[in-house]
């Protein structure tokens, strides 16, 4: 292969391109659907409750007039909202399928953020918390990840990228807080990743997970508001002594995007979590 600027040098644009992002009302969401929104997708927010989802869209929609409309010749990249309960299949089926008919194209991009944490002791765990957790987390992946790749292997059309939000408490034990639930369903986040990259792979469908460790979004902020003693405990096992701030997943989500940043990566598990792993 001779080398030259086109592919020796990797692009992040997303230009033309439908992007669907759940969880999208979200700190973390809110955060990627700007960047991806300026490097040319549309987007598909994608949220439980309709009134935060239709919030989140419109606050989208204002920031890129205010950023984008001016670089861009007065135009923004579509934005629509969509309600919808990811622990539902069939639910999750007609949205999506809903999704590439209002854009008028396939969907090539999903970043699933969607999904939540419970502490319980695990010896008192209560069974239907659990479920519902499990429900969520780690079948409401597999169920957007279905219903974003099918349309794309009917039609053949051969290209697509998703990214699972997972943790790093798939992998890890947290500490303090006992969430035996949520640790393993991000364990299965991050094998469902790597098991339907392999399936998907004919396809050119690549799956990746990213597992962030903690994130100073709103909910979190909320957690440690006043307990100075949790944020203090969390810092200490993290060697950047700091907690992440939301903006700084977006370079790993765009990576994990790209056609050619990322064109022979999949079924990975990219942890972004200041270190806290190494110790």
């Amino acid at each position: 292969m001779s080398l030259s600027l086109d592919n020796i040098v990797p692009s992040f644009r997303l230009d033309g391109s439908v992007s669907i992002v759940t969880g999208g009302s979200g700190g973390l969401a809110s955060v990627i659907t700007k960047a991806l929104l300026a490097q040319g997708s549309e987007i598909a927010v994608v949220d439980l409750n309709l009134e935060r989802t239709k919030e989140a869209a419109e606050l989208l929609i204002e920031w890129g007039k205010e950023n984008l409309a001016k670089a861009n010749g007065g135009s923004v990249p579509r934005v629509t909202y969509w309600a919808c309960n990811v622990a539902d299949a069939a639910n999750v089926e007609e949205v999506f399928t809903n999704v590439n008919k209002e854009h008028g194209k396939l969907a090539e991009y999903l970043v699933h953020c969607a999904g939540y944490c419970e502490n319980f002791p695990a010896h008192e765990y209560p069974a239907r918390n659990a479920e519902s957790l499990v429900q969520v987390n780690l079948l409401g992946s597999l169920y957007v990840s279905q219903s974003f790749a099918r349309p794309l292997i009917k039609s053949g059309h051969r290209n697509g990228s998703i990214v699972l939000v997972g943790s790093m408490s798939g992998t890890i034990v947290n500490d303090p807080q006992p969430q035996v639930a949520y640790n393993m369903s991000k364990a299965g986040v991050i094998h469902l990743a790597r098991s339907l990259a392999c399936e998907w792979a004919p396809y050119n469908i690549r799956v990746n997970t990213l597992s962030p460790g903690y994130i100073l979004t709103p909910l979190t902020r909320n957690v440690i508001s006043g307990h100075t003693e949790m944020k203090d405990s969390w810092e200490s096992k993290v060697p950047m002594k700091r907690l992440a701030e939301p903006n700084e997943f977006v370079g790993s989500v765009l990576y994990l995007l790209s056609k050619t940043g990322s064109s022979y990566t999949t079924g990975h598990n990219l942890v972004v979590d200041g270190g806290y792993e190494c110790w």
